[in-house]
């Protein structure tokens, strides 16, 4: 199978901020400048302010986030409060509740573009991959998709689903869809790796990984994928260096964690 190689659901680069104009405002989910303490109305802050405000709150406590969201919702904070809630949904792990509240932000946002509206449904799409839909996944994708096609994030979103429900080939085309709008993502290089392997077609794999490594040579992902394709072949003590070195540079990832699982695997399988 797949592994996510990243938190499957919201990540800082998907969309920064919605503003009540519905544009996006260049602001990290995971950093702002002033953070807001319990007793910060923020109906009475910048709508800018109090975005970033709430996003971090979310972040941080995510059931003190949701309650402070929704006092701003009711106080006419419009879609960033309700974007906001969605997010703090998500981090109390209420996956199918913040996924069909993010359909449903992005169905109602009349003066966003369509861009802003295919980044809101890619949040939900991968939402529903992290909650385990998969069906829902991809339709939700597949819309985001076809709003805006240059978001190298849904199309790897897509893949994924894709990928984990057994369409290995169609995964291919997706990863190589978001690297064709962004050669740099290395996620979608070693995700297109993955399924390469379980399409048993080994030397494209190691093709993916070799580029990878040539930009990142200590990648736990890719070294982890690297023994699984040199397993693969029969190349066990090879696969064994692969992934002793996962956990010689990446000794707490969970791509350590699927190293040990694996040299496990394969210690028993040799006694």
């Amino acid at each position: 199978m797949l592994r996510r190689l990243s938190p499957p659901a919201v990540r800082s680069g998907l969309i920064t901020a919605l503003c009540l104009a519905g544009c996006l405002v260049g602001v990290s989910l995971s950093v702002a400048p002033r953070i807001a303490h319990a007793q910060d109305r923020y109906a009475d802050m910048p709508v800018a302010q109090a975005y970033q405000a709430c996003l971090a709150a979310s972040r941080r406590d995510p059931e003190a986030g949701f309650e402070a969201a929704i006092a701003w919702r009711d106080e006419g904070g419009g879609p960033p409060s309700l974007h906001c809630v969605a997010l703090a949904l998500f981090g109390l792990g209420q996956f199918n509740e913040a996924a069909t509240r993010l359909e449903a932000l992005a169905a109602d946002m009349p003066t966003a573009t369509t861009r802003e509206q295919s980044a809101v449904l890619g949040q939900a799409g991968s939402v529903w991959l992290h909650a385990g839909d998969l069906s829902r996944a991809h339709r939700v994708l597949s819309q985001a998709l076809e709003l805006d096609s240059s978001n190298p994030e849904i199309w790897i979103d897509r893949g994924d689903a894709l990928a984990r429900g057994g369409e290995y080939w169609d995964a291919v085309d997706d990863f190589s869809a978001a690297l064709d709008r962004d050669d740099a993502r290395l996620d979608a290089l070693i995700f297109r790796a993955a399924a390469y392997r379980l399409l048993e077609v080994p030397d494209l794999a190691r093709d993916d990984i070799a580029r990878a490594l040539a930009v990142d040579p200590g990648n736990p992902d890719a070294l982890m994928e690297l023994g699984a394709v040199q397993a693969g072949v029969g190349e066990f003590d090879a696969a064994r260096k692969s992934w002793l070195r996962v956990l010689s540079v990446a000794p707490e990832s969970r791509a350590a964690d699927a190293a040990r699982a694996a040299l496990q695997q394969m210690d028993v399988k040799v006694e």
